[in-house]
Order: C-alpha cells, then sequence, then structure tokens
C-alpha cells in the first residue's frame, strides 16, 4: 500500500513516528540540523514539539532540541534558503492541519524535493493526520508525485487503536541493531487490525469516498456565501472554514447540534468527518453550519 519500497518501524504513536524520523535521519546523515513549517503541528514530545511551531505549544518546555528552524509553508525561495550543508532533514505536512487545514500548492513538495537533494537533505513527510485516505488518495503525498526519504505514519492506521509507523525508503537499507527500539510496537495484534483495516479502506475504496464526498461539502459550503466565512479550502475530507472571526464561540454552538467540529488556529473550523459518512449526514453538517455561522 505504501507509494515507495521501504523497510517499517512500528511504535504506538505519531509523535512516536516523529520523534524516531527525526532520529534516523540524523543517524543517515550525520547532521544536526532540522527545517520545519510555520504553522506545522508534529506532536508533543520533545523532538515533536521542536518541529511543532505554536508558540502555546512550545515556550512551557523550553529550552527545546536545538538546532531546528521554521521557515513559511509553501514558500520554496524562504525554504531553500534555510536548507545548507548542516540539514539532516527537512519536515513537512502535505496538508498543514492544526496551522489552518492548508494544502500544499502543486509543486511545493516536489520543489522541497529537489532542495533536499541538492544539498543532501532527507525529506520527511508527516502523514499522521493525512493518511489512509483522509486527502481522497491513500496517502496525500500521492497528490504531489513526489517520493520521501521519510514517511511519517499513525491514526487511522489500526482503526482507533494506538498504532503508528515510519517507512524508511529502501534505499537507505537497514538502520544499525540498537539505533532504536520499542517495547509494544508492531505486537500482533495491533498488526492484525491494522492489516484488516488497511483491507476494509481498500475493499470499500475509502479514498476514492473521500475525495467525491469532500469535494461535494466543499461545493455545499461555498455556495452557501456565508457572510462570516473569508474561505474554504480543504482536500478531500479535510476541510477549513475560515472565519472573519475567533472560532472557539462556533464550535460549542455546533456540538450542541450534533456536529463535532475542531479548530485549527484562532479563525479556522476544522471538519474531519469519518470517511464512511453518509451524503445524508453530510446535509444535516452543511445545514447546522448553515445555522450556526449564518446568525
Amino acid at each position: 500500500a505504501l507509494p515507495f519500497p521501504a523497510r517499517i518501524f512500528f511504535c504506538n504513536s505519531g509523535a512516536e513516528s516523529v520523534e524516531a524520523g527525526l532520529k534516523f535521519a540524523r543517524l543517515l546523515t550525520g547532521r544536526a540540523g532540522v527545517v520545519a513549517a510555520m504553522r506545522g503541528f508534529h506532536g508533543r514530545t520533545m523532538g515533536a514539539l521542536s518541529a511543532t511551531w505554536e508558540p502555546k505549544y512550545r515556550e512551557p518546555f523550553a529550552p527545546l532540541v536545538p538546532e531546528f528552524a521554521h521557515v513559511p509553508y509553501d514558500n520554496l525561495d524562504a525554504l531553500a534558503s534555510a536548507v545548507s550543508e548542516r540539514t539532516a532533514a527537512v519536515l513537512l505536512e502535505p496538508v498543514q492541519g492544526e496551522g489552518g487545514v492548508r494544502p500544499a500548492s502543486p509543486g511545493y513538495l516536489a520543489g522541497a524535493r529537489a532542495i533536499c537533494d541538492a544539498a543532501g537533505a532527507l525529506l520527511l513527510i508527516d502523514e499522521v493526520q493525512t493518511g489512509f485516505g483522509r486527502t481522497g488518495r491513500l496517502f496525500a503525498v500521492e497528490h504531489s508525485a513526489v517520493t520521501p526519504d521519510i514517511l511519517l505514519l499513525a491514526k487511522s492506521i489500526a482503526a482507533g487503536l494506538p498504532f503508528g509507523a515510519v517507512a524508511l525508503h529502501e534505499r537507505h537499507g537497514a538502520l544499525p541493531p540498537g539505533s532504536h527500539g520499542t517495547t509494544f510496537g508492531g505486537g500482533p495484534l495491533l498488526c492484525a487490525v491494522a492489516s484488516a483495516a488497511l483491507r476494509e479502506m481498500q475493499r470499500h475504496n475509502l479514498p476514492q469516498q473521500a475525495a467525491e464526498k469532500g469535494g461535494w461539502l466543499v461545493d455545499q459550503l461555498r455556495a452557501l456565501q456565508l457572510a462570516k466565512v473569508r474561505e474554504v479550502r480543504g482536500l478531500g475530507l479535510l476541510v477549513g472554514l475560515e472565519l472573519k472571526e475567533r472560532v472557539q464561540p462556533f464550535l460549542g454552538a455546533l456540538l450542541e447540534r450534533g456536529v463535532l467540529a475542531l479548530p485549527a488556529g484562532p479563525t479556522v473550523l476544522r471538519l474531519l468527518p469519518p470517511l464512511v459518512i453518509t451524503y445524508e449526514e453530510l446535509e444535516v453538517v452543511v445545514a447546522r453550519v448553515s445555522e450556526v455561522l449564518g446568525s
């Protein structure tokens, strides 16, 4: 199912997969520097938190891991300026989730791949939120036809059980014994559940469902032309409504009406419906959003 031949390290969560990916990049390159994106979110453990941009997550735990830099997302000039012979890895999300539901522009990830290749750095793609059909492809990186060195996975991989994975491109070979480890990662129960979940995703063609339903949802939300909404954007069933005011009061109002939404920054309302949601249920979502944001 992976978009490239890989060796897999299994773990228990998204933050663990990010931590492992960062370690692998430093080990393979012999370098320390990591370049991540402003508004990016990668987890709350120390290495993942160092790659995360939002100050409210970072500042209470400073000082963090050194040699991390952040550049504007979707800006190849800024990325090229930050990457050097000291850079071990560039760590990016194909769609920034926590950072406002911001899909990468066409060509951005391919440009990042070229920048990494020129500098001898590794490209790490964080698909903890976007992976396994969410964006309309099994992996969001497939929209860009870009092959990362390391793909970071978790969340939907095992249908709700704690499971994560790091896919290391096979061209990098095997890592030395003892360079990383896990107690419960790759346990037989979790692997069986993950295998069954992946079979069901493929049997029901959930990525295609996400593409079709997500496109329908975005079209319906845009057609509302709500005065409080600045923009509707997304990819598949990862949808964001950027508001002209703070989002928090509207989240509670939606919850009271049976719609669970999340913030993605101070002014973005994030919708992450299950991929098996029906069109009838999506119609309810659209009606409730119209009711709450149109008042």
